[in-house]
């Protein structure tokens, strides 16, 4: 807990400084998610599950470099199919994914086409889910998503990434069997489009 939150410091102490000399825009986005849960033992398993997201973006772009920062605060719905009786485990989240973005300059057309790479933290806080007496999800967890993407006419951005748990996402007991306790983190691919005005 206390490396979220020096992580989550630095990162925001850097996006405050950057401010300064930035441009600035806001903006709209919306995706899909696909992801499984991974455990750390094989008593249980997941199946990839097409989810969905949604929120506001901040874009800081720093002139002539083509660096970046980009903060989100997203809705997601994140969807599994356990084989623990073929359950479907169903969890909504709070993302705050913050990324160090660099977008490639293309003399000619960068106006119209410009690839992006980037990378960063995520963190999710959970509001809602629908466990069994035998799951239970923690309330907050760290990701690190990577990813590629383009902006298009200079407003609409298409991104792709992936993200790997940190921090154990939900921890299950075989109750049936064993006993034992296994923790589960997040593997997850994210298509997005955002509209930055």
């Amino acid at each position: 807990m206390k490396m979220n939150r020096t992580i989550l410091i630095v990162i925001l102490t850097l996006v405050m400084a950057s401010t300064a000399t930035a441009q600035v825009r806001l903006g709209l986005r919306g995706g899909m998610t696909l992801g499984e849960l991974r455990f750390d033992r094989e008593i249980i398993d997941s199946d990839n599950r097409v989810g969905y997201c949604g929120g506001l973006v901040l874009d800081l772009a720093i002139p002539v470099t083509g660096l970046g920062i980009e903060a989100s605060v997203m809705y997601t719905h994140r969807e599994n199919r356990l084989t623990d009786g073929n359950v479907m485990f169903k969890r909504h989240y709070i993302d705050i994914p913050l990324m160090a973005r660099y977008r490639l300059p293309l003399p000619g057309v960068e106006r119209y086409f410009a690839p992006i790479a980037f990378t960063g933290p995520s963190f999710s806080v959970l509001f809602k889910e629908n466990a069994t007496d035998n799951m239970k999800s923690r309330k907050t967890y760290l990701s690190w998503d990577a990813g590629l993407g383009a902006d298009l006419l200079n407003h609409l951005r298409l991104t792709a990434s992936y993200g790997i748990g940190i921090s154990k996402a939900m921890s299950y007991i075989d109750r049936e069997y064993t006993g034992e306790k296994v923790k589960g983190r997040d593997h997850y691919w994210t298509v997005t489009a955002a509209w930055l005005f």
